[in-house]
């Protein structure tokens, strides 16, 4: 897990696509660094202009290098399910803030069986890291409104909510299996606590 908290996370996303990509070139034997200047000179990512080409590919550059590699080698075979998770997994690794997030606030209701989260729970979390945290504290207003959108985001293109459409404050929570492999990947690699945020034993 990532020591310090960081507020950026607003400005990245899940990004499946580029991130199943980043992971076929690496398979396919490029380096890390080698995938970094790809999407600098030819925009493989196809992000719209170069700063978001960059954010994107360095991004994915971090994600990917947190990740176990027995992890990286599983990823082709796994369902889109898992795939979401372990691109969910790679942010949790490289941000404290959506790591911490998921462990408070969506684990307990895996264990509680409770199937919606609501806009003022994603705001205590916030408010109790603000209290906890002299880091977090100096952040502005602006970065936190950008933050409970971005970590609810997140967790929507993980799959694991969607927006309920009856109630725009509230998501309805999903609870996707995860792939045995993947649990014990990680088991293997003592991200114990990432498991259990996300709902394994």
């Amino acid at each position: 897990m990532s020591h310090n908290y960081n507020g950026g996370i607003a400005s990245y996303a899940i990004w499946l696509p580029e991130f199943t990509q980043f992971i076929q070139l690496y398979q396919s034997g490029k380096s890390v660094n080698e995938i970094k200047q790809l999407s600098d000179d030819e925009n493989i990512f196809q992000m719209s202009t170069k700063a978001r080409a960059k954010r994107c590919s360095r991004n994915l550059a971090i994600r990917i290098t947190a990740l176990p590699e027995p992890m990286i080698d599983a990823f082709p075979h796994l369902n889109t399910t898992n795939q979401k998770l372990v691109s969910l997994i790679s942010v949790m690794l490289t941000s404290r803030i959506l790591d911490e997030f998921v462990y408070d606030v969506y684990r307990p209701k895996v264990t509680m069986h409770e199937t919606t989260l609501q806009d003022y729970e994603v705001e205590a979390f916030l408010n109790q890291k603000r209290i906890e945290s002299p880091e977090i504290a100096k952040w502005s207003l602006n970065t936190f409104k950008r933050l409970k959108g971005a970590l609810k985001t997140f967790l929507r293109d993980a799959g694991l909510m969607e927006i309920n459409p009856e109630n725009k404050k509230e998501d309805k929570l999903l609870f996707p299996l995860i792939d045995t492999q993947v649990a014990l990947i990680m088991k293997n690699a003592k991200l114990d606590y990432e498991l259990a945020a996300l709902g394994g034993i």
